[in-house]
Formats: C-alpha cells, structure tokens, sequence
C-alpha cells in the first residue's frame, strides 16, 4: 500500500501491460509485412510512441522490440544489434527534443522520412564491417530500399498519425493523468 508522501511507480501494471502490447504491435507489423522490403510502419509506431510516451518508456519498447527481432530474424550480432539500436533511438531522440511541441501530420511525415534516412546511414557502418561491404557498392545497392522506406514512413505517418494519436492518448488517458 502506498502511504503518505509515497511517489507513484515509474510504471504502474496497467503501463507495463499497455507498453508489452505495443511492443507486440511493433514487432508483429513487420513481420507481417515482412515480404515487402522497407515497406512497414516501424517509424510511424516509433515516432507515435515516442510522442505519447515519452523517451524513457519508447527506449524500453524499442530496446525490447530489437532484441525479440533480432532473436526471431537470426540477428543478434553484437555489432550489428547495436548499430540498429542507435539507429533506432534517432526517433525517440529527436522526437521528445526537436519535435516535441510538432503535431502536425505533415511536418511529422518529413521527420519520419528524416529518419529513415538516418536509420539507412547510420547502419552503413555496421553493415559494412559484419558484411566486408564496400561502401560504394552498398551505397548504390541500399538507395531503392532508402526511397522506400521514407516513402512508407512519409505516407504511414502523413495517412495514420493522427487517428493512430487520438486512439493511443485515449487508451494511455486514465492511467497517464
């Protein structure tokens, strides 16, 4: 029983289940989608989390999204892991800093192709040294797959922020007040 003057948990029950759903979501959409190459919705969900959530709490889902991707997909090299974590804490990074007072759809749907660029170059590095890759030729090879993924994420967020928002502030209301 909490007493007088007792702080209020980092994460309540009710949180930590909302958070392992979301997780779920988060894996379960790209593997579903899967067959498409960079065609998902791991950036508009990153970037919605993000903005709902905060920093702390996206780092968690997306920490334990990448170790249960990487585990399922066969990927969990310590190098490459972990250039996909930086790459992917670009989102929550820039999202609860610079775009942290931007709701609006458009402006977000730039960031979210932003950082699927980002999320491209940073994994140059990784890819290159796990790969024995030459740079150029992973750079020629990678941009159609770049162009996809910003376009997917562009249009997922441009498309899907804003419902996607409202219901997941509804659903985080009672517990985050």
């Amino acid at each position: 029983m909490a007493g007088k003057g007792s702080k209020k948990p980092f994460l309540t029950a009710r949180e930590l289940c909302i958070m392992a759903l979301l997780t779920v979501i988060l894996f379960t959409q790209e593997q579903l989608l899967n067959f498409l190459p960079n065609m998902n919705f791991t950036i508009l969900l990153m970037l919605l989390y993000a903005k709902a959530l905060g920093f702390a709490k996206s780092t968690m889902i997306i920490t334990v999204y990448l170790f249960f991707d990487a585990v399922y997909m066969g990927s969990l090299n310590p190098i490459w892991t972990t250039g996909q974590w930086v790459a992917w804490m670009v989102i929550p990074l820039l999202t609860c800093t610079v775009f942290k007072h931007t709701e609006d759809s458009l402006k977000l749907a730039f960031a979210g192709a932003l950082f699927a660029f980002l999320y491209c170059w940073i994994m140059i590095v990784p890819t290159m040294w796990v790969l024995k890759t030459p740079f150029i030729a992973y750079l020629i090879s990678d941009i159609g797959f770049e162009l996809l993924l910003a376009a997917s994420s562009f249009l997922g967020i441009l498309l899907l922020y804003e419902p996607l928002s409202k219901l997941l502030r509804k659903l985080l209301k009672t517990e985050m007040q």
